[in-house]
């Protein structure tokens, strides 16, 4: 135990009272008849209470025996500790706890009732840590509340357990959530909260008891309402147990029961339902039809009528299969006659791949189920839910193409899926639904070849999704030939070229680097918008990154705006969001995250953000919200909502802000500039405008981004200094020869520079005339006359004869070299 300031023992009264200034509590978890949450538990109670029965009565072989069955079962050590607090608090058998103390204490346990007592005091330690949180949390000491959570978190405890603990009394998990982002405790606070909702989520999920409520069923009235609802509370889970029951012939008696219960699941028993229909037994297949015309979602309709193309499916079958149908449409969703089966397998990817709410999972759990049949049987296989909607896409794009092989916004919208399911998938987490050697969303991209690529940018142009389009085009750039990349698709459109206006740097980047690379001759619409990016991706040499921070309050936003410039952003504070963003357009080239108060003034945080994600440039922006004490169940909302978002208490960590962003810009698929990253981007976009300058290209002037190439020209990286100075030495402008003289002449740099930049500027002169002034001119020939380097002076030497100066200075060198 972390830290204790009050007796190892109370009531619960005073707590009790304390926890009943926050309101009103949660819903307790949900137990069987005999007080336990899951079977697992019940099972683990009744091999304890036979242990304890056999200590009072001195039967060392029954307690043994009991013991062996409880280690078997493996129990966790607080499962253990609420055993033997219930045996104590609640049963007449409260002295064998003590009994079986007092031998372990001497050392007189078997090795399996000794493997019981290492967990008891084990789960002892949790159940007080636990304790001491939410007494702490309480009476307002967060310092050692923190503590004793965070010491719980460390020691893993059994989420369903710790359910059980929590809801003992009253009000818990409303203090928890009062406290979820306090800036002491709320880390800890929120993995707790993970915690908890991973034991409702195993509780619900307990074969042992949805097998219970299913039996339930057959009961009165009575039972069988609360039995339904515990169903409903299980929700997809109880599915496969429910086909089981339907199949079974030995329990014909539950059919009836059962089915009046499967429709009032409702519309979480779609996912596994839709799967049941693969199954060869056509009795219950006809069971599961019924049901989901009942349910009266549209989610099965490609489903239904897959079944009803298919010349194999019996015709007893397919007359429910039109009933349901008919059901459907009678509420207004569309169906046969109105589309195709391949068809509405699109439409549903479709709705699945813009995270339309009503199909999307829990977004409060960490994972989802994706079911199949196999094997004669519905089996569910967990996935991160942050790519749940992408691998319900991929599936139904797959069935749209077993069905008509040649759709071709099925295939693209498949390759789109798959690169968001790729970006989305956090760093060590895995997706089961794939093999464990399965190739990267580049290789299909890259297999399926220009056309398709071209259909999934114009997806991701249209949606904003940085993701896709870098996938995209990457793929383009290693596929396409030149004139694939600036041809116009059907409808007209070059989504290539659109790219260049794209709200995310990298992606514009990335666009224009493709289209200068192609080498275009002749107009394309945003065609003049390819020097900008292009001079844009110059200026990131030193991985340059921008900031946005809206707060009224500077006690938050300077905090946070420091911690920025120290990660190297550039930052820009404002205490009104409309000013931040006009700010943003007239003095950045680009945004790379934003800070935006909960408390921010007019227009108010819910409709400022629906602004943002109104206008182009900022709407596949990551965001970030400061969470103000007021208005933490908005911004709870708000992030639940969109992917797009983060929440943050005000801070200073840089740490903290730096995993906050990262966590964000992986949601959105935005790729971050690093140094490196800037450097190399710099260095390509230096090499294309190098290729248009030699290759005179009639379409762009390489002098739109004179401008940038004279700054990149001062960066220390000497590959990239040497290209922008060719590109230089080509448009040899006044301004351009100035630059390179000043290298050249500079004492202060290395020689090799020095060398290649007189060889430039000799270049430059040799090509556009002398535009140097005259102070340039004179240095140059007192470093040819006299430096003391021959190696520079000869290089001075070079560029003074391609200056191609009056009056003869080459004469003059002559003469002052006499010696008689």
């Amino acid at each position: 135990m972390v830290s204790r300031a009050r007796p190892r023992r109370y009531t619960g009264v005073f707590l009790a009272a304390v926890l009943g200034l926050f309101g009103t509590s949660f819903v307790a978890a949900q137990t069987s008849p005999g007080g336990f949450v899951t079977g697992a538990a019940a099972h683990a109670w009744d091999l304890w209470q036979a242990a304890m029965t056999a200590i009072l009565a001195h039967d060392g072989e029954a307690a043994e025996t009991a013991f062996e069955g409880l280690v078997q079962a493996n129990p966790s050590p607080f499962r253990v500790a609420l055993l033997a607090e219930r045996t104590i608090t609640r049963t007449s058998e409260g002295g064998a706890v003590l009994l079986f103390e007092q031998d372990h204490e001497s050392g007189k346990l078997t090795p399996n009732a000794q493997r019981i007592a290492e967990l008891l005091d084990a789960g002892r330690e949790q159940m007080n840590q636990a304790d001491d949180g939410w007494y702490f949390t309480a009476i307002g000491r967060f310092d050692v509340a923190n503590a004793n959570f965070r010491a719980l978190l460390d020691s893993e405890p059994d989420p369903v357990a710790l359910l059980e603990f929590a809801d003992r009394l009253r009000k818990r998990q409303e203090v928890l959530l009062r406290v979820a982002d306090n800036p002491v405790m709320g880390p800890a606070v929120r993995e707790i909260m993970k915690l908890l909702e991973t034991g409702e989520l195993l509780i619900k999920a307990d074969p042992t008891r949805i097998k219970e409520h299913i039996e339930r069923l057959g009961g009165p009235p009575r039972a069988f309402e609360n039995a339904v609802q515990r169903l409903k509370d299980s929700g997809e889970y109880a599915i496969p147990f429910i086909i089981q029951i339907l199949r079974d012939p030995a329990k014909k008696e539950l059919t009836q029961p059962v089915l009046r219960c499967l429709p009032q699941i409702d519309r979480p028993a779609l996912n596994p339902l839709v799967m049941t229909l693969r199954m060869s037994d056509h009795s219950t297949k006809r069971y599961a039809i019924t049901a989901l015309g009942q349910i009266g979602y549209g989610q099965p309709v490609p489903y239904l009528l897959q079944l009803n193309e298919n010349p194999e499916t019996p015709e007893e079958v397919r007359n429910v299969v039109v009933a349901a149908l008919d059901a459907l449409r009678a509420r207004g969703i569309k169906s046969a006659p109105d589309l195709t089966a391949a068809e509405a397998f699109f439409h549903l990817a479709e709705a699945y791949y813009e995270d339309q709410e009503s199909l999307a999972a829990d977004p409060r759990l960490d994972m989802a189920n994706v079911w199949y049949w196999r094997d004669d049987l519905l089996q569910n296989i967990k996935v991160p839910t942050a790519i749940f909607n992408e691998i319900m896409c991929m599936r139904c794009c797959e069935e749209a193409l077993l069905l008509d092989p040649n759709m071709e916004p099925a295939l693209a919208l498949w390759l789109a899926a798959d690169f968001r399911r790729e970006a989305q998938l956090e760093a060590g987490a895995i997706d089961n639904t794939r093999r464990e050697v399965y190739p990267s969303a580049a290789y299909f991209a890259q297999a399926a070849g220009a056309e398709y690529c071209l259909l999934a940018l114009t997806r991701a142009v249209e949606d904003g999704d940085p993701a896709v389009a870098l996938g995209m085009i990457e793929a383009l750039q290693k596929t396409a030939g030149a004139a694939s990349l600036v041809v116009q698709d059907a409808d007209g459109r070059m989504p290539l070229a659109e790219a260049l206006s794209f709200p995310d740097r990298m992606v514009r980047i990335r666009a224009a680097l493709a289209l200068g690379h192609a080498k275009p001759v002749e107009p394309f619409h945003n065609y003049h918008n390819l020097m900008p990016v292009l001079s844009e991706a110059l200026m990131l040499h030193a991985g340059a990154r921008n900031a946005l921070v809206v707060d009224p309050d500077e006690t938050t936003a300077n905090p946070i705006a420091a911690a920025l410039r120290a990660e190297g952003y550039t930052v820009l504070i404002e205490s009104e969001l409309f000013a931040g963003l006009q700010h943003v357009r007239s003095e950045l080239p680009g945004l790379d995250v934003i800070f935006i108060a909960s408390d921010i003034p007019d227009p108010g945080l819910v409709s400022g953000l629906k602004q943002l994600r109104r206008e182009f440039q900022f709407a596949a922006t990551p965001t970030i919200i400061i969470i103000k004490p007021a208005d933490q169940q908005v911004v709870r909302d708000q992030v639940r909502a969109d992917h797009r978002l983060e929440a943050l208490v005000p801070t200073d960590d840089p740490e903290e802000i730096r995993t906050t962003i990262a966590r964000v810009a992986r949601a959105v698929g935005a790729q971050p500039i690093t140094a490196d990253v800037g450097a190399s981007l710099a260095q390509e976009a230096a090499e294309v405008l190098e290729m248009l300058s030699v290759t005179n290209n009639p379409l762009f002037s390489v002098a739109d981004a004179e401008a940038a190439l004279l700054v990149a020209l001062g960066t220390p990286d000497a590959r990239l200094r040497l290209t922008v100075g060719r590109t230089l030495g080509y448009l040899g402008s006044a301004a351009a020869q100035q630059a390179l003289g000043d290298i050249a002449l500079d004492t202060d740099e290395e020689q090799d520079m020095r060398v290649a930049m007189f060889a430039l500027l000799a270049d430059a002169a040799k090509r556009r005339g002398t535009h140097l002034g005259d102070e340039w001119i004179q240095r140059i020939i007192t470093i040819a006359e006299n430096d003391e380097n021959m190696v520079i002076r000869t290089a001075a030497s070079q560029t003074l004869g391609a200056l191609n100066l009056p009056g003869n200075p080459a004469s003059k060198i002559i003469r002052n070299q006499y010696g008689g």
